[in-house]
Order: structure tokens, then C-alpha cells, then sequence
């Protein structure tokens, strides 16, 4: 749609790139430079850019320095690693046997009395939904968070 001058970049004031590591892992540089660089779009100074990234390697980092003026780089927690307040664990549980395996670390999981909060990971969005709506028929108060869903 840019390319056929549909849509003009001319006026933008805000340029969010999510997932920026994930862009440039995926191959998606040459394109993010070119919209960025050559599109109309306002130089750095003139829109306020946000680079989001879990990780922000240094390729990252190199983007940031180009698209960014006077860029301000804020880390929560070491960069590249998480953070001491979280465990991981890791377990081979074969397909059939993850939800009552879930289903036991999760009652065990007891902080003062209460389950404590967890966050489960899962591939697609219908597989959170579908976990969510299994969790809670189950007795365990769960939501699922996606891109399609209200977040509040």
C-alpha cells in the first residue's frame, strides 16, 4: 500500500516497533529500514519512535542508534536474562499427560494459603483460549491475554 501510494507516512507522529528482535531474527531489517528511511516518513527528531524488545541484542541496538535521536535505552532487569525473582523450570511431559500435569503444579503452587498467580505460555490463540476455558471449568480462575483480546 506505501509502495503504490495509498497510504502516505508523511504525517506520522508515533512509531512503535514491538517484537523488534523478533523482526530482525525473521529477516524483516531491509524492510523496516525502507519504510523508516524511505517512505516519507518524518526523520527521528520530528517522531517519537519505541523499540520494544525482551532482549535488545546488539543488532537491536544498531536499529535504535539509526532510527532513534538522542535515544534513551531503559533495561528492567538484566538485559538478555531474566530476572532472580523468576524460576524456571523446565519438564518433558509427554502431549496426553500436560494438563493433569499442569493441574498438579498448579495446586501446589500455594503462597500464605492461596494458589499463587502463574502465567502459562502457549503457542497459538485458540490454544490460550481453549486452555483458559479448560482451566477454568477445572476450578482454577484463569484468563487468557492475546493480541485479539481486550486487556484490561
Amino acid at each position: 500500500m506505501i509502495e503504490r501510494e495509498r497510504v502516505s507516512l508523511k504525517k506520522i507522529k508515533y512509531l512503535a516497533l514491538d517484537e523488534a528482535d523478533r523482526m530482525l531474527d525473521m529477516g524483516f531489517e531491509h524492510q523496516i529500514r525502507n519504510i523508516v528511511q524511505q517512505m516519507n516518513m518524518p526523520a527521528p527528531g520530528a517522531r517519537q519512535t519505541l523499540l520494544f524488545s525482551a532482549t535488545f541484542p546488539d543488532n537491536i541496538q544498531k536499529l535504535a542508534s539509526d532510527f532513534l535521536s538522542n535515544y534513551v535505552f531503559l533495561a528492567v532487569g538484566r538485559v538478555g536474562s531474566s530476572t532472580e525473582l523468576i524460576v524456571q523450570k523446565i519438564e518433558s511431559v509427554q502431549d496426553m499427560e500436560k494438563r493433569n500435569r499442569l493441574v498438579d503444579l498448579l495446586r501446589r503452587n500455594v503462597v500464605n494459603g492461596k494458589l499463587a498467580l502463574s502465567l502459562i505460555f502457549v503457542e497459538t490463540k485458540k490454544g490460550a483460549d481453549a486452555l483458559e476455558s479448560w482451566l477454568c471449568r477445572s476450578g482454577f480462575p484463569a484468563i487468557a491475554i492475546h493480541g485479539d483480546k481486550v486487556q484490561m
